[in-house]
Parts: structure tokens; C-alpha cells; sequence
């Protein structure tokens, strides 16, 4: 049997696990195959070649299952570059972790990734921000999740990170975690 060969899509937004290469599945499924096996497929520039089948009995889906993954190339809503959205990618997530089917990917790897970084910090800063019992490294956690939000357009009370400031300049005052919240409210001024 002959090694199917991978071929590396320029100009994409790298996956952390599957890169850029589109790898060919051991499966013969054609395009109007793929395409009749879910609506979603019409319009999206495809890989058949890459088709593995579904188990729709693990899918999560209200009257039409899918039939086949296939790497999907997509454009990010956030920074509108190309990435591709892989069929090993589309089977975990709708036969793993059961999202819907409909459920579309619209993020690249990298914005998917920052968004949960700031989802997670924020949690972190709005758990924290109310407690009186932080130990002092929790407390320089507290100020640099703070900086993040802020920068990040979540944090708009400016009164929050100036009160936040002045605990710092008393708490830890010699730490790089008030030199950071020093001079971001210094701008902001």
C-alpha cells in the first residue's frame, strides 16, 4: 500500500497539534459524498481527502446527524486569517465533548486560546477582587490579572484599579506587579 502524502497549506494560522499540513485519511470519500453528508459543508472549501466517517451515535444533534468530518479551511472572526478546522478536531468535539453539530468553529487556534486566557483571568480577578484574605502572592496574582483585564477592555471602573493601585503601593510595594499597575494608571491619567 502507497503512504498517502500530507501537503502543508501556506498562509494558515497554525494548529498546536495538527499544524498546517492537510493529512489524508485512509477512507475514499468524494466531495459530493462529503458535501450530501451535512449542510454545513456547502460553500466551505473542503478536503475530502481528509473525510473520516462519524459515529452518530456519540453526536448531539437535533434531526440531521453528520456523516463525515473533513478538514474545513475557515477564516477567524476575530483576526480573519485562515486556519483550518480539522476532521480529528470535528470528531472530538462532537463525539467527545458533545457539542451540537451545528456547532461551528469561527475562532483560529491562537484567538481560541487568548479568549480563553482572558475568560480565565477574569474569573480569576472578579473571585479574587472581593476577598480581604489573599496571601501576598495571591495579591500580586490579583494586580497582574487586573492589568490583563484592563488592557483587554473588561475592567472599566477606572476607581476599581486605582483602589487596587494604592493597595499594591502598601502591600508590595517594591514588586513588579505594582510597577505595572503604577504605570498603566499613570497613563490612564
Amino acid at each position: 500500500m502507497s503512504k498517502k502524502r500530507s501537503h502543508k497549506l501556506l498562509d494558515v494560522v497554525p494548529h498546536p497539534r495538527y499544524g498546517t499540513r492537510i493529512l489524508p485519511s485512509r477512507y475514499n470519500a468524494d466531495a459530493a459524498t462529503v458535501r450530501d453528508s451535512f449542510w454545513g459543508y456547502r460553500g466551505e472549501t473542503i478536503y475530502p481527502e481528509t473525510a473520516i466517517p462519524a459515529n452518530v451515535q456519540k453526536q448531539n444533534f437535533s434531526c440531521i446527524p453528520r456523516g463525515w468530518y473533513v478538514d474545513i479551511l475557515k477564516n477567524c472572526r476575530d483576526c480573519r486569517r485562515q486556519f483550518i478546522f480539522y476532521a480529528a478536531e470535528q470528531q472530538y468535539w462532537y463525539e467527545e465533548l458533545g457539542f451540537t453539530i451545528d456547532a461551528d468553529c469561527v475562532r483560529c487556534p491562537v484567538c481560541r486560546k487568548a479568549d480563553q486566557t482572558l475568560r480565565r483571568r477574569f474569573q480569576r480577578y472578579s473571585s479574587a477582587i472581593g476577598r480581604n484574605d489573599l496571601t501576598d502572592e495571591e495579591f500580586v496574582t490579583l494586580v497582574r490579572d487586573a492589568v490583563f483585564v484592563w488592557d483587554n477592555g473588561l475592567l472599566k471602573k477606572r476607581d476599581k484599579l486605582n483602589r487596587l493601585r494604592n493597595q499594591a503601593r502598601r502591600r508590595i510595594p517594591d514588586h513588579a506587579a505594582t510597577r505595572e499597575i503604577e504605570s498603566l494608571c499613570a497613563v490612564k491619567e
